[in-house]
């Protein structure tokens, strides 16, 4: 049993904050299913430590595909209450890096739909990321693209400034013609 432990850990390192607890075949689909692990979480309002559960709560987000299928991991996540008398907020734990908050994929997939959406925008990139096991509409890739950071451009080491008159004895200008890089 401990070969296949050792398996699942490095087929779905990714998911390594989470406890995988089964994984199951359904045909064109792999569900992963997983929990939090236990222990304490600090409170987004106070700060404080705690582990008291006050429920248990449900996600489903899609990761990264295996053998040309989609993956869909089902995250059991722990509904939490703050400790501290003046708080007493409810909050559910948070996963940076695999559960993003309101997203339905891993940033591991998001990042990969992105490198391939970079390259080929809307329907080209919607094909073939239905090539790779990823579906989604043209629409969504779109939407990816568009929240992908603009690249930076590079600073410039000279910067010239010319100084010229619109008539004569008029007003002058300036104009900076184009950075030499």
């Amino acid at each position: 049993m401990r070969d296949v432990n050792e398996l699942v850990s490095t087929v779905f390192s990714g998911l390594s904050p989470l406890v995988v607890q089964d994984v199951a075949d359904e045909g064109e689909r792999i569900r992963v299913r997983a929990r939090t692990p236990d222990g304490s979480v600090a409170c987004p309002g106070c700060g404080a430590q705690t582990t008291r559960v006050h429920g248990y709560h449900e996600r489903s987000v899609a990761d990264v595909p295996v053998d040309a299928r989609r993956v869909l991991v089902v995250v059991r996540v722990r509904r939490l209450v703050c400790p501290t008398r003046g708080c007493r907020q409810t909050f559910r734990e948070q996963l940076p890096g695999v559960l993003e908050r309101y997203q339905r994929r891993t940033p591991r997939l998001t990042c990969q739909i992105g490198a391939v959406v970079r390259e080929l925008a809307g329907r080209a990139g919607t094909r073939a990321l239905s090539v790779l096991a990823m579906r989604l509409s043209r629409h969504t890739a779109l939407r990816i693209l568009l929240r992908l950071p603009l690249p930076q451009p590079p600073v410039p080491r000279l910067l010239g400034v010319d100084d010229f008159a619109f008539h004569r004895a008029a007003w002058p200008g300036s104009c900076s013609p184009g950075p030499a890089i």
